[in-house]
């Protein structure tokens, strides 16, 4: 079967092409510093003395991470609908609790990974726990789970793709709408991989520079 191409689709629908960039910006960044605040929660109280802290961060984590993201997303927009939550900021749950349980994993695992022998010498020099945690435990903990948060982060991202499923208007919807008026299903979605490939790749590179340079001051000022 030919088909013909026809790029100037995506120069005719730039407007909403654009449009659903935004707000895929938008609802990543949000739902990104979300779920950081989730995942250093419940991976830090998943690391604590209280069986029964740990207890709660392991269901949380079991939870959220062996229920599909879109039946989360669906959870809010419908299970939730009484509430009137504006389809945006159900995603914004959704993604947040999806993601954040894999980030406390990250976390946890960070943690762990500081010898415990850092922490009571810490403690017995006369550091608080909420100190040791703040001032030696995290900063090292953090340049170890560097590498995986970016990933995370990157695969965030993509997932925000699903927020067309509930008529947020980001890049997705807008190609499934571009191809509805157009039939260009192939430059529609060609269009968006290209855009989804040019942000995460930007992005990914940003956090990369950004930490090496990170690693190098703290190389640095070690010596």
């Amino acid at each position: 079967m030919d088909y013909t191409f026809d790029w100037t689709v995506l120069w005719r629908y730039r407007e909403a092409l654009w449009t659903g960039l935004v707000i895929t910006v938008e609802l990543s960044i949000v739902a990104l510093v979300a779920a950081i605040i989730i995942g250093i929660m419940a991976g830090t109280v998943s690391t604590s003395r209280n069986r029964w802290f740990r207890f709660a961060a392991y269901a949380y984590v079991e939870f959220a991470r062996n229920i599909p993201l879109l039946v989360h997303i669906l959870f809010w927009y419908i299970g939730l609908s009484a509430l009137r939550i504006p389809n945006f900021w159900c995603t914004v749950l959704g993604l947040a609790i999806h993601s954040g349980a894999y980030i406390a994993e990250i976390v946890k695992s960070g943690i762990q990974s500081v010898p415990a022998g850092q922490t009571e010498a810490a403690i017995s020099s006369g550091l608080s726990r909420f100190q040791t945690r703040m001032d030696v435990v995290y900063p090292q903990a953090l340049r170890i789970v560097i590498p995986s948060m970016a990933g995370m982060f990157s695969q965030l991202i993509k997932d925000s793709s699903l927020a067309s499923v509930i008529a947020v208007t980001e890049l997705a919807f807008q190609a499934g709408a571009i191809e509805g008026d157009t039939f260009r299903s192939f430059e529609a979605y060609i269009g968006i991989s290209i855009l989804y490939l040019i942000f995460v790749s930007l992005l990914t590179q940003s956090l990369n520079l950004l930490f090496a340079r990170r690693e190098r001051t703290s190389r640095a000022n070690s010596l």
